[in-house]
């Protein structure tokens, strides 16, 4: 569940204020979004806060959901502080060019600067506007990962392995755990349909758009003629279904 995040409005005035000054250009950034960016970054501060509380560190099950709410604000917390640097570089940039009078190198240098911090403020603008989006509330879930050889044959089959394989090393590599639950093979050796289980942090929203049709062409290693061949293998994707307590009465 995400920590709610209250309206804090001591940093925003300030940042709103040099955004207004005269000469200095309009920000990427709307009053509203760095509003809501300040009182994300003080949640954050207070979780982490909250972390170094003996309270707090004696009940392991609300250390652990602390750690995992501030953790997930980490990114747009880093996100807000590399805009707050980069306005400030903006402002300094922009003050070189108003004061460098009749020296054109000085200038163009000043020039150049505020180009590259502008693109770069475009760039984080829109990361920061997908940050704060609404998060789907099954992205934290673990997932029944199946994946299916399509058309084309036994090179679809081995296709499907290949595919296999590639998700088992990237959820190796984000330290998840992967269990397969069931596999049936080709006599090719590839893979028909296989279901694994994978379990981690944040499992389904790394996974879910890669859910759909995977499509490859290449030359299998039995073409003699060397002809391009198109294979396909279908991944579905599903989150875990949350437990649900039933009480029956014995009466009944």
């Amino acid at each position: 569940v995400a920590p709610s995040i209250r309206f804090v409005p001591r940093v925003a005035p300030l940042l709103l204020r040099r955004a207004g000054r005269a000469g200095r250009g309009p920000r990427m950034l709307d009053a509203f979004v760095v509003e809501r960016l300040a009182s994300v970054k003080e949640t954050y501060e207070e979780l982490g806060a909250q972390m170094a509380d003996p309270e707090v560190q004696a009940d392991l099950d609300r250390l652990l959901k602390v750690t995992k709410d501030r953790a997930a604000l980490e990114e747009t917390v880093h996100a807000y502080d590399s805009y707050l640097s980069l306005t400030s570089a903006l402002d300094d940039a922009k003050e070189l060019f108003a004061e460098s009078g009749g020296d054109a190198e000085m200038r163009e240098m000043a020039r150049e600067e505020v180009r590259e911090v502008e693109a770069e403020l475009e760039a984080l603008d829109g990361k920061i506007k997908v940050l704060l989006l609404p998060k789907d509330p099954n992205d934290e879930k673990n997932v029944m990962f199946e994946i299916r050889a399509g058309t084309g044959g036994d090179e679809a089959s081995i296709w499907a392995s290949d595919l296999l394989k590639l998700y088992s090393k990237y959820a190796e590599s984000q330290g998840w755990t992967v269990r397969t639950v069931s596999f049936s093979d080709t006599e090719s050796g590839g893979c028909r349909e296989a279901t694994v289980e994978i379990k981690g942090d944040s499992v389904y929203s790394k996974l879910k758009f890669e859910a759909g049709v995977h499509r490859v062409q290449r030359v299998p290693a039995t073409e003699a003629q060397g002809r391009v061949h198109t294979s396909t293998a279908t991944v579905a994707i599903m989150p875990e279904v949350d437990a649900v307590t039933v009480e029956i009465d014995p009466k009944d």
